[in-house]
C-alpha cells in the first residue's frame, strides 16, 4: 500500500509538472474566439508548476477592453488559481472605467467544489465574491475606496445592502 502512495504521488507530480500548458492556454483562446473574446500576450513562460504571461490584453467584438501587466496561471488539480496584476481597462475605455485593480485572485479548490472564490484589490477599493459553477450566478461584495465611492459607476453597477454595496449577474 506505501509503495502504491508513493507511486501515485511522483505520477501526480509528474502530471502537474509535464502537464502542456501552454498547449492548453492556446487551446483556451481559440475556444473564446467563438465567443467573440480575443487575448493577446507579448510573452508566455511554462514553469513546472505555473504558466506566466506578460502584457495581456483582452479584446471583445474587436475592442481592446481590458489590458494587465502580468498573469499567473496554477493549476494543480485539486487546487487552481489565476492571479493577474495591474489590471484596467484598455486607453479607449477609461475615461468610462477609470479605476484599475493592483491584484485580481481566481481560485477553485475540491474542498469548495461548487464555486470559485474571486478577490480584488486596486483604486476602487476591495471586492471579494463567488461564482456559483453551477448555476453560473456571480456574487460580488465592494468594499469601495472613497473616490469609488463617489463615483457614478458603483450607483450603476452596484446596489447598496446591510452588507455594502454588492453586485449579482448570471452569466452564460
Amino acid at each position: 500500500m506505501k509503495k502504491f502512495i508513493i507511486f501515485l504521488t511522483i505520477f501526480y507530480i509528474a502530471f502537474i509538472a509535464l502537464m502542456p500548458k501552454e498547449n492548453l492556454y492556446y487551446t483556451l483562446k481559440n475556444r473564446l474566439k467563438a465567443e467573440r473574446v480575443v487575448l493577446t500576450e507579448d510573452r508566455i513562460s511554462d514553469n513546472l508548476i505555473a504558466l506566466k504571461g506578460e502584457k495581456v490584453s483582452l479584446f471583445y467584438d474587436g475592442i481592446k477592453s481590458v489590458e494587465a501587466d502580468e498573469f499567473s496561471v496554477m493549476a494543480l488539480g485539486v487546487y487552481n488559481k489565476i492571479d493577474l496584476l495591474n489590471v484596467g481597462a484598455a486607453k479607449d475605455l477609461k475615461n468610462m472605467f477609470g479605476f484599475s485593480a493592483d491584484e485580481v485572485n481566481i481560485t477553485y479548490a475540491l474542498w469548495h467544489y461548487k464555486k470559485a472564490l474571486i478577490s480584488a484589490s486596486g483604486d476602487f477599493g476591495s471586492i471579494e465574491g463567488t461564482l456559483e459553477l453551477s448555476s453560473g450566478v456571480l456574487k460580488l461584495l465592494l468594499d469601495p475606496s472613497l473616490a469609488f465611492e463617489k463615483s457614478p459607476l458603483i450607483r450603476q453597477y452596484f446596489k447598496k445592502s446591510e452588507e455594502g454595496y454588492t453586485y449579482e449577474s448570471k452569466i452564460k
